[in-house]
């Protein structure tokens, strides 16, 4: 691969930093309440530079996104590389997930922006929802296959289908951490009301649940 030109590495720079400052914009104020005029002079950029790099606060809080699921994704490659079995494998991948939205809910929430709007935007500008949909393809890739090593080595049951084992997974967790939040910012569910839990037990439980159910009998 070629090197990067000097003016390339600062582009490369100033949209990392205009991205920075937007996190820190966007979890104060929400991105309803988040302006580009703030993120410029934050950046120390010009509201004309700050467009050239991202046309709209939309196109910036998906390139949060795409941050945010480059990340998880470089977490998630690291269990695969360790000596375990599939099982084990599948039961770390969750703590990852579950650690990495603890740590950081900025990107869950925008994860969630990405997915409610990648059906309805036309306009990609630089490619940022392609690079989006292809973390998600390559998190999809790193269930599957730790699900397939334990088909392999015996710790999972090899009679499921991988794919749509690794997709049951992917949509149940998901669906629980939404719950959680919905827990946190509302009190209209009553249901949700009724029960105390957090996002870690709730999610250690559903990891336990999982491994449970894998296990070759």
């Amino acid at each position: 691969m070629a090197a990067l030109s000097r003016k390339e590495r600062e582009r490369l720079r100033r949209q990392e930093l205009i991205l920075d400052v937007a996190e820190e914009t966007i979890n104060k104020h929400g991105f309803d309440g988040a302006t580009m005029d703030e993120v410029a002079e934050k950046a120390e950029v010009a509201k004309g530079t700050l467009y050239i790099h991202f046309e709209s606060k939309a196109h910036i809080y998906l390139a949060i996104s795409e941050r945010g699921s480059r990340k998880l994704n470089d977490q998630m490659a690291k269990v695969l590389t360790k000596d375990l079995s599939g099982l084990k494998m599948v039961e770390n991948l969750g703590a990852t997930y579950l650690n990495f939205i603890k740590e950081n809910p900025q990107y869950y929430h925008a994860f969630n922006y990405y997915e409610g709007v990648v059906a309805e935007t036309k306009s990609d500008p630089g490619g940022i929802m392609m690079k989006c949909k292809e973390n998600a393809k390559e998190a999809m890739t790193y269930i599957v296959r730790a699900l397939q090593i334990g088909m392999q080595d015996g710790s999972i049951d090899y009679s499921y289908d991988p794919k749509e084992l690794g997709l049951i997974i992917w949509g149940a967790s998901k669906g629980i951490i939404n719950m959680v939040f919905l827990k946190q910012n509302s009190s209209e569910f009553e249901l949700l009301n009724e029960v105390e839990f957090d996002l870690e037990s709730i999610m250690q439980n559903f990891i336990h649940l999982v491994g449970t159910g894998l296990i070759k009998k």
